[in-house]
């Protein structure tokens, strides 16, 4: 379970870094699909257990990785932003 944790705080930081909310939706559906596919052969609470603790570790890193985003847009030199803005780099 814990690996589906880290695993889901890294991917939602490197999410919130690069794209909008709504990527959300597709990584929470492919994060629910691995679970669900790779813990079958546990209990449905410990499966329920472990899908809600990666969506809430992926919505808490895209979270930080959108925050991070703004800082670093704020405070980095405008050479520097102008270079990499947005989603095309």
């Amino acid at each position: 379970m814990a690996i589906f944790l880290v695993t889901g705080a890294i991917i939602g930081i490197l999410l919130g870094l690069r794209f909008k909310v709504l990527v959300l939706v597709p990584a929470s559906v492919l994060a629910a699909v691995v679970i669900i596919l790779g813990r079958s052969g546990h209990e449905l609470s410990v499966i329920v257990l472990t899908l809600i603790g990666t969506l809430v570790a992926l919505q808490m890193g895209y979270l930080v990785g959108s925050v991070l985003r703004f800082l670093a847009h704020a405070y980095l030199p405008a050479w520097m932003r102008d270079r990499c803005s947005g989603t095309k780099c």
